[in-house]
């Protein structure tokens, strides 16, 4: 309670509150180490990775795009700078200093980094912009921009574009680069690929020597001409990778023993040897404790975070399950307590907090606001054999996450019918931290969703979700290019203006589809709707297809290819989709994501109610309000806002959204990708529900023009009243699984501390989630936090910067947010019972 307001406060607010860094127990190593991280303020952006990677790729011209990339990933190791700061026990980092930083991926967008650098440095101060040097603009300008800027992903893709695709996206302002229209988005300009779960345990078990064996006698037993001239070149490059692998461990290794040969105190000096020990051995060779099993987790993170950029960060995998070996051989052997076990996972935690996303662009920044990265941890679900797997380094996982003042790890709990009630407990208790972790995955909803699509029962049981809200089965997907999405609210403006956007002056970007006066029926207006959707979607697809066809001539990952067993085999890099997707059993779920669907879902049931079935309004009052956005039409607005809402239990409006996705699935099923398989709809907006929203007037639903759109499947801001079991019903029968390829659905739900407080809070809240899993919805995750606390660190944001509150599929500092992304959070619902 807070002695001031005798308000209930989540504990994050009350360590907050009291002036504490910490939640809970931690040792003095790790508090020291998270005080000077969060001493540091923002982000910097590092440009050595992309310095490396150019040097590196101006001596391999004309080499094959995989060589060239193997070749840097060996300059990069060699010669990338090695640091090991004071009280770290899992090394591995570019920068010389506590605190965040974010690698820049020149090959992606470097032709657009002098404009973002520019503006970056004009806006220093504003929450969300990285710290950019007059020295950073200078190495830009002169070492990147003159390489990159007719080579890079970024200028192949808006040429590749068809023109009438390209007018949807963006426009350009000379000033700022390519910037949002508001119906479509892409992101594969941005990203060098979507997550991806890295092959930790065949590293662990085998280590890189012997992989790199296995690798060098498929070489060796190549004969044709054709293997000679592709397959040799693929698995060379996952050798060289390997073999950079090992290299930028020894560096620190090295270090280690240098460090340590000067060291005066007697415990670090035995610390910085036993660095050296484990560095020196591992990855090349197979972990042997659960030390260096740690050890060779960090360092493939942090080396595929050099590989590329991976769109959400370099997912984590199952830990609990890959690392358990170790930990059991340990703790049986009396070499590591629980205690031991967290500290080292902490170190972890903290290297991640550590590895800020930067985009360079305004439209990419604007998608992820908060410096959006997810190295998603999952623990808990199901085995292969359908059994639940929880153990006792799931609760360390757990227990090590809850103390620290920072949004990572990011925590995933797959969860089902029978997950233990211990486990339940624990997740609950998390959330109540209000640290928004962790987030949950529902196997009753994604096995299945696996099993429709071809998986054998133990591919499915043993999916891994990923990022955001995504999810990976490993062994059969391949699709890596980043997304692109289409705005649901968009076709309502375009249905309400026959096609044009009052934003860009009535500009005709849709269909015609006619004066909406004219809709004798609101079968007239679905039809309508359904058409302009189907408008955008299609160019969802193109832009998507375009992204794919020239991402293999620009982009490639010899280390990420060894996570897929399909890859391997075919001796292909993931991102050849188009080929890729012909190999018998692979699964490609490239994605339309789309966005706003409470927004779109909450117009159409306010124009059915009121104009056609209580007929309270004509079409004519109705478009003049929108017209004014409501100015002077507040009554008509307040009929709007009160008319029937998404997420309260009506059914009628519920099928609404249930509609919505069919439509967009079934667009999908009857334009299938060139291998035949479909695209799938994916309803996850990270942040783009608020520069999409920008570019829309207002809608039926009583929004006001500019104002953001609903947050996933989600429903509108304040509008579910009916508490939170009927608001979960409502999402699950707006969820169309008719078609196959319904993808992930982001799910929000937020609860002030004092309906959660307590033993009866915990309860409630393991049922909420029980519920949940009876839905068979894929994902949903939770704030627990006062809106006078977001309210006050909006006022005073250097008292509150270690305030984390979940965003998307992510958790991020509050005072990083933009202020738009601020109110959004905050004006989400409050659930109560």
């Amino acid at each position: 309670m807070s002695a001031e307001t005798n308000t209930v406060l989540s504990a994050q607010e009350q360590a907050i509150a009291s002036g504490k860094i910490v939640m809970g127990k931690v040792s003095e190593r790790v508090l020291r180490m998270t005080d000077k991280i969060r001493a540091a303020g923002e982000p910097r952006i590092s440009l050595e990775r992309s310095i490396a990677f150019t040097e590196s790729f101006k001596t391999t011209e004309g080499q094959p795009i995989l060589t060239r990339w193997g070749k840097a990933l060996l300059y990069m190791a060699e010669h990338l700078p090695v640091t090991i700061l004071d009280d770290e026990l899992i090394v591995g980092r570019v920068h010389d200093f506590f605190g965040r930083s974010g690698p820049i991926w020149c090959e992606l967008d470097a032709s657009e980094w002098s404009r973002g650098a520019s503006f970056m440095m004009a806006s220093q101060g504003t929450p969300g912009v990285p710290v950019v040097t007059a020295e950073d603009q200078k190495v830009i300008d002169e070492v990147l921009t003159p390489y990159w800027s007719t080579r890079d992903f970024c200028q192949a893709y808006h040429a590749a574009v068809p023109a009438d695709t390209h007018s949807l996206l963006y426009r350009f302002d000379p000033k700022m680069g390519y910037l949002l229209q508001g119906l479509l988005v892409e992101t594969a300009s941005v990203r060098s690929s979507q997550q991806w779960v890295y092959p930790y345990e065949m590293i662990m078990t085998k280590g890189c020597k012997a992989i790199k064996a296995e690798l060098q006698a498929r070489i060796d037993a190549l004969a044709t001409p054709n293997d000679l001239v592709t397959k040799k070149v693929f698995l060379e490059s996952v050798i060289m990778g390997l073999d950079a692998l090992v290299i930028w461990a020894k560096r620190f290794a090295n270090l280690a023993s240098e460090m340590a040969a000067k060291e005066k105190n007697a415990q670090r000096k035995q610390e910085l040897e036993e660095i050296a020990s484990v560095c020196a051995w591992v990855p090349e060779n197979p972990a042997r404790s659960f030390r260096e099993a740690c050890q060779v987790q960090w360092f493939i993170q942090l080396f595929t975070n050099i590989e590329k950029n991976l769109g959400g960060g370099v997912q984590c995998g199952r830990l609990d399950q890959y690392l358990y070996p170790y930990y059991k051989k340990a703790i049986d052997e009396g070499k590591l307590t629980p205690e031991g076990a967290e500290e080292l996972l902490q170190c972890i935690w903290l290297n991640m907090g550590q590895q800020a996303q930067v985009k360079m662009t305004v439209s990419g920044a604007a998608g992820s606001s908060g410096y959006a990265h997810h190295e998603l941890v999952v623990v808990g679900g199901l085995d292969a054999n359908g059994q639940d797997v929880t153990n006792e380094l799931t609760y360390v996982i757990i227990n090590s996450a809850r103390p620290l003042p920072m949004a990572y790890p990011d925590l995933g709990v797959r969860v089902h019918a029978n997950t233990p009630g211990r486990l339940m407990r624990a997740v609950a208790d998390m959330i109540k931290d209000g640290k928004g972790n962790p987030k949950l995955f529902n196997d009753e909803g994604l096995i299945p969703f696996y099993l429709a699509l071809g998986c054998t029962p133990e591919e499915a049981n043993a999916y891994v979700p990923t990022s955001c809200c995504d999810f990976r089965c490993m062994q059969r997907e391949v699709h890596v290019t980043g997304n692109g999405g289409t705005n649901m609210a968009g076709p309502i403006e375009l249905v309400l203006r026959n096609g044009k956007m009052k934003r860009l002056g009535d500009r005709q970007f849709g269909l015609q589809t006619g004066d909406p006066r004219k809709f004798a029926t609101y079968e007239d207006v679905w039809k309508a709707y359904v058409a302009q959707t189907e408008f955008l979607v299609k160019h969802g697809h193109i832009q998507q297809l375009a992204a794919n066809e020239i991402a293999p001539l620009h982009l490639a990952g010899p280390l990420a290819n060894l996570a897929s067993p399909i890859a391997m085999e075919a001796c292909l890099d993931l991102h050849d989709h188009v080929r890729l997707g012909a190999i018998p059993g692979a699964i490609d779920l490239s994605m339309v994501e789309s966005v706003g669907l409470a927004t779109a879902l909450d117009s159409l049931a306010a124009i059915k109610h009121l104009i056609y079935d209580t007929k309270k309004l004509t079409w004519n009052q109705l478009l003049e309000a929108i017209e004014a956005d409501w100015e002077g039409h507040e009554a008509v607005r307040q009929m709007c806002v009160n008319a029937p809402k998404y997420g309260n239990g009506i059914e009628w409006v519920d099928k609404i959204g249930w509609d919505i996705q069919h439509a967009i699935l079934d667009y999908n099923n009857r334009n299938l990708k060139p291998h035949g398989q479909r695209f799938t709809c994916k309803i996850v907006p990270v942040t783009y529900h608020i520069p999409l929203g920008a570019g829309i007037h207002a809608t039926p639903n009583g929004r006001r023009a500019g104002e953001y759109l609903s947050d996933g499947v989600s429903p509108s801001h304040g509008m579910d009243v009916k508490g939170p079991t009927t608001t979960l019903r409502s999402m699950a029968r707006a969820h169309c699984t008719s078609l196959p390829a319904a993808g992930p659905q982001l799910v929000n739900m937020k609860f002030p501390p004092s309906m959660v407080a307590g033993e009866a809070g915990t309860t409630l809240l393991m049922q909420v989630i029980r519920a949940w899993v009876d839905t068979k919805l894929y994902h949903i995750q939770f704030n627990v936090l006062t809106r006078e606390t977001m309210l006050a660190a909006m006022k005073d944001p250097e008292k509150y910067r270690d305030l984390v509150v979940r965003v998307a599929g992510y958790s991020a500092f509050f005072t990083d947010l933009s202020p738009a992304v601020q109110a959004e959070v905050i004006a989400r619902t409050e659930q109560q019972m």
